[in-house]
């Protein structure tokens, strides 16, 4: 699969595994694991695949990262922990998906789209409470919310870059379909990338006057 079909397929399994784990909690009886199981595994395997694709070229209609992104290059973002995969070479078999692991083999811990969002984002953190902050506390924020905003950035590019290759002209506003929902994420992570470097420029001025 090319790296937006497999984007694509880890955003619709993800809302598909949200919806149900909101409905009906994750699975915990054997019977609905056992049922469950292939969806799980499958998000865990397209999850896997998506590091291994080469980055896009760029799209002009997603905003290039703001200068203030590359000011500090010794600051290295947070790293996902490494994942096995069954094949040792990202390139092996790309159009074939790896096969699911039997039932019978010790089953792996379910992977859930919650735990995604524990990952990215430690702490949800309301825009208010970041005036009471430290700057430390500032500093944290401001790492995680760039690492998840060129993360929405890395799959909204593939996004509008099919959308193109498609249609021959850029995806309209109305035209985002699945993605909806993603945009919004990263409009409102811009605004608080805006809000944690003008507390922080406040703090740096207080600490020089």
């Amino acid at each position: 699969m090319s790296h937006f079909q497999t984007t694509l397929e880890k955003v619709s399994l993800q809302k598909c595994l949200l919806y149900f784990e909101n409905l009906h909690g994750r699975p915990s009886t054997r019977q609905e694991r056992t049922l469950m199981k292939p969806f799980y595994d499958r998000y865990r395997l397209v999850k896997q695949l998506l590091p291994c694709s080469a980055a896009p070229a760029v799209i002009p209609t997603i905003e290039e990262e703001e200068s203030s992104d590359e000011e500090h290059p010794d600051q290295q973002s947070p790293r996902m922990p490494p994942v096995r995969l069954h094949s040792s070479r990202c390139d092996e078999s790309a159009d074939e998906p790896p096969l699911l692991p039997p039932l019978e083999m010790a089953e792996p811990p379910l992977v859930s789209p919650l735990d995604d969002g524990k990952a990215f984002q430690p702490q949800i953190v309301a825009m208010a409470t970041l005036h009471e902050a430290s700057r430390s506390e500032l500093l944290d924020h401001l790492k995680t919310a760039r690492f998840e905003k060129r993360r929405l950035h890395f799959a909204l590019r593939e996004f509008e870059k099919h959308f193109y290759r498609q249609t021959g002209r850029a995806c309209q506003k109305e035209e985002r379909g699945p993605m909806a929902e993603e945009y919004r994420q990263y409009k409102n992570l811009k605004a608080k990338l805006r809000l944690l470097e003008a507390l922080l420029s406040k703090r740096d001025s207080t600490k020089t006057s």
